[in-house]
C-alpha cells in the first residue's frame, strides 16, 4: 500500500474454527500478509478473546495486532489515517482486498464492498468521525459513499465454507520453489501437519522429535548391521518428512518466530552434520577393509565449509539475495538426498555416496561463492 492504513475487523463473536483458529485471526491474517497496514483492531465484547489468542496475536510479524470494546474502537484508531473496515463473518478471496483498496485509494469518498446486497468491507478516507462510534458496524452500515461490487468474498454461512477455507490453507504450504522430491515430500507433511493440528503439540516439540529421531537414524546408520542401517535410514527418511511439519503447524496455528525459525535452521545443521558423519562410519561398518578417511573429511569440511558460506551469504542478510541463490540454495541444500542416501544402504553401495559427496559438499560450496561474485558484479554490467 503507498499510504499507511488502519483496520478494524469484526464482532469477534461465536466465531468458528478454521484449522484450529477463529476465522476472524484468518481474516487478519490474510490482510496482514496481502497489504501490511499500521495496525489491525479486533472488535470484540469478549474480554478474554485477547488473552486466549495472545500467543497468536503476537505471530503477525511487523503488523500489530490488539483488541478492543466495540464501543471503544473509534478512539483507539489515529484521526488522521483512512481505515479499512471488514465483516468477519467472511473471508475474501484471491486478490480482491488489494482490488478494493487500488479503487478506494483513487477515491475521496468512502469506498463500500458489496456482495449480494450485503456490506462486507468499507474504505474510509479518515477514522475521525466514528471517535464516538462503534466500530465495524459503524463504518460499515449502508450510507453515503460509491458501491463496489465484487463476489470475490465468502461468507462463512455457506456451505461447506469451513471445509473450502482449511483446504486452501493447505494448498498454501506447498512453495513454488519446491522441487519433485519437494512436492512428494510436502504430500506426506501436509497429511501429517493436518493431524497434528487436532492435538496441542507446539512446532517447537515437532522440531525436537524431528532432531532426536534424527540422530538416532544416524547413530543406526553408523553402526548398525545391514537391516539396523536400512531402518536407520528409513528414520532418517522419516524424519526428512516430519522436518516440514513444524514449519507447516507454525504457519496453521500462526505460531511462527524468529526463535523457532533459528532453532529449526540449527536443528537441521545438527541433523545434517550427523548424517554427514554417520556416513563414512556406516561404510567402514558395512566394509571393514573400505578406506572411509580421507573422503569422510572431505565430506564432512566441505559440508561445514556450506553451512559457513549459507550463513555468510544469505542467512546473515536474507534480504539483500534472492532469485537465483536462493533458489539453488532451497533445491540442493534440502534432505533430498536421504533418498539417495536409502537407495544406497538396500543396494549396499552406500560407499558410492561417500566419495560424490566428498567433491560435491565442495563444489556446492564454490557455486554458491560463484553465484554471490555473478550478483554483485551484475550491477555493472
Amino acid at each position: 500500500m503507498p499510504h499507511p492504513i488502519e483496520v478494524v475487523l469484526g464482532p469477534a463473536q461465536d466465531q468458528p474454527l478454521i484449522a484450529g483458529i477463529p476465522a476472524i485471526l484468518r481474516l487478519a491474517q490474510r490482510i496482514a500478509d496481502h497489504i501490511s497496514p499500521k495496525r489491525i483492531l479486533i472488535s470484540t465484547p469478549d474480554p478474554e478473546f485477547a488473552r486466549r489468542w495472545s500467543r497468536q496475536m503476537a505471530g503477525f510479524g511487523a503488523t500489530p495486532i490488539e483488541c478492543a470494546a466495540p464501543a471503544d474502537c473509534g478512539q483507539r484508531l489515529d484521526p488522521e489515517l483512512p481505515i479499512l473496515a471488514m465483516d468477519a463473518a467472511g473471508l475474501p478471496q484471491g486478490d480482491a482486498i488489494e482490488r478494493f483498496l487500488a479503487v478506494a485509494s483513487e477515491s475521496r469518498q468512502p469506498l463500500l464492498w458489496a456482495r449480494d446486497n450485503r456490506l462486507v468491507a468499507a474504505w474510509h478516507p479518515a477514522s475521525s468521525v466514528f471517535s464516538r462510534a462503534s466500530l465495524p458496524e459503524a463504518a460499515l452500515a449502508q450510507g453515503s459513499g460509491r458501491l463496489w461490487e465484487s463476489a470475490d468474498w465468502m461468507s462463512l454461512d455457506e456451505p461447506d465454507a469451513i471445509q473450502r477455507s482449511e483446504k486452501t490453507l493447505l494448498a498454501g504450504l506447498v512453495k513454488d520453489t519446491d522441487g519433485y522430491i519437494a512436492r512428494f515430500d510436502r504430500r506426506l507433511s501436509v497429511t501429517l501437519s493436518r493431524w497434528l493440528l487436532r492435538t496441542p503439540v507446539t512446532p517447537n516439540q515437532i522440531t525436537t522429535a524431528s532432531l532426536i529421531l534424527g540422530l538416532l537414524g544416524a547413530g543406526w546408520l553408523a553402526f548398525g548391521s545391514y537391516p539396523v542401517q536400512v531402518l536407520g535410514a528409513m528414520l532418517l527418511w522419516f524424519c526428512c518428512i516430519l522436518d516440514g511439519c513444524d514449519g507447516e503447524v507454525a504457519r496453521l496455528k500462526l505460531l511462527c518466530s524468529a526463535s523457532g525459525a533459528q532453532y529449526d535452521l540449527g536443528a537441521d545443521h545438527i541433523a545434517h552434520l550427523a548424517i554427514f558423519i554417520a556416513i563414512p562410519l556406516g561404510v567402514r561398518t558395512a566394509q571393514p577393509q573400505a578406506e572411509v578417511l580421507w573422503p569422510g573429511l572431505l565430506m564432512v569440511s566441505g559440508l561445514a565449509l556450506s553451512m559457513f558460506t549459507v550463513w555468510w551469504l544469505i542467512l546473515r542478510a536474507p534480504k539483500n539475495h534472492s532469485g537465483k541463490m536462493n533458489l539453488f540454495f532451497e533445491r540442493v541444500a534440502s534432505r533430498d538426498y536421504v533418498y539417495l542416501v536409502l537407495f544406497l544402504v538396500l543396494i549396499r553401495k552406500l560407499h558410492w555416496f561417500l566419495w560424490a559427496a566428498a567433491g560435491g559438499s565442495h563444489l556446492f560450496n564454490l557455486s554458491l561463492w560463484w553465484l554471490h561474485l555473478q550478483k554483485a558484479e551484475s550491477p555493472r554490467t
